[in-house]
């Protein structure tokens, strides 16, 4: 083996070793920061999809009222055209 050779595997093996007991709460600091704004997001998310559930329930009896009030008209407007109908054949 050269010099060269040796000199690379001693750099090498240091920056191993500095990767292995380096300082990583600055990268334990910005994944707790990121998991938190996750949860955040996750429980504005779960918020909004519970409101827009009970909205969705209170327009779906809405509209059973508006549909059912329709057929009453529907039913009123055919006794009315019954009506002037004998009036008229009358």
């Amino acid at each position: 083996m050269d010099f060269g050779t040796i000199v690379a595997l001693v750099i090498a093996g240091l920056g191993f070793l500095y990767t292995i007991f380096r300082d990583s709460s600055s990268d334990t600091e910005d994944l707790l920061t990121r998991v938190s704004q996750i949860e955040a997001k996750i429980q504005l998310h779960s918020s909004s999809i519970d409101r827009l559930e009970t909205e969705q329930d209170e327009m779906k009896k809405t509209l059973c009222n508006l549909e059912d009030q329709i057929h009453q008209l529907d039913l009123k407007i055919e006794r009315i055209l019954t009506i002037l109908e004998k009036t008229k054949g009358a």
